[in-house]
């Protein structure tokens, strides 16, 4: 009897040893799947293709519309930097701000004689997309950026909010922004002409 008792315990000392030694095996191997996740994880904030194209879709025709479901020549608001790099490569100028906060500016590389695209990144996250006229040519239908003050409230009708800043810093000449938040969209105006429009990341549903 007492020898039985006596196996009993070496063989639990056994299984409690070799339990500690598989312990760090089993941690590592939860290390490594946890990193395989974070890499294969896309860097996009949603991996959700795009519903609309605006290059293929004449966007101001559709009835209703997010900015969310909008893409740009395959980018959209929410896509991260190394998206937005993969997508339209360096852009021809490239502002820094304080705050993590960058514009991206394409012309040239985008095969436009002036600047047609401005990207504004936000700690690494495209916010905005700003298309102006000289993008126009790659737009279809009754989607462009210079529309008169008349024709967008006849598109789109009275915008939520219309907010007034200064052309440049200390500039008395001033810019209207026609903002349409359940969209996503605004449109920025000078004496009435609009200079662009803007497709903006918002957690709002388009109505």
């Amino acid at each position: 009897m007492k020898k039985t008792i006596k196996k009993v315990k070496k063989s639990t000392r056994k299984i409690v040893k070799n339990n500690v030694s598989i312990f760090p095996i089993i941690l590592v191997l939860i290390i490594i799947a946890l990193f395989a996740f974070i890499i294969s994880t896309p860097n996009n904030i949603s991996s959700e293709d795009a519903m609309y194209e605006i290059t293929d879709v004449d966007l101001f025709s559709l009835d209703d519309f997010n900015a969310n479901d909008v893409s740009v020549m395959g980018l959209k608001v929410g896509d991260r930097t190394q998206t937005l790099l993969e997508i339209l490569g360096s852009p021809d100028l490239q502002t820094d701000y304080s705050g993590g906060i960058s514009t991206l500016e394409y012309s040239e590389s985008i095969d436009l004689e002036e600047t047609g695209l401005i990207i504004l990144l936000d700690n690494g996250v495209v916010k905005r997309i700003t298309l102006k006229e000289p993008f126009n040519e790659r737009l279809t239908g009754n989607t462009k950026a210079n529309y008169t003050k008349e024709e967008i409230y006849s598109l789109f009708g009275v915008p939520e909010e219309v907010l007034r800043m200064p052309l440049k810093q200390d500039s008395s000449l001033m810019l209207k922004s026609l903002q349409y938040y359940s969209k996503g969209i605004e449109f920025t105006l000078r004496r009435g002409e609009a200079l662009s429009f803007s497709l903006n990341l918002n957690d709002q549903e388009s109505s």
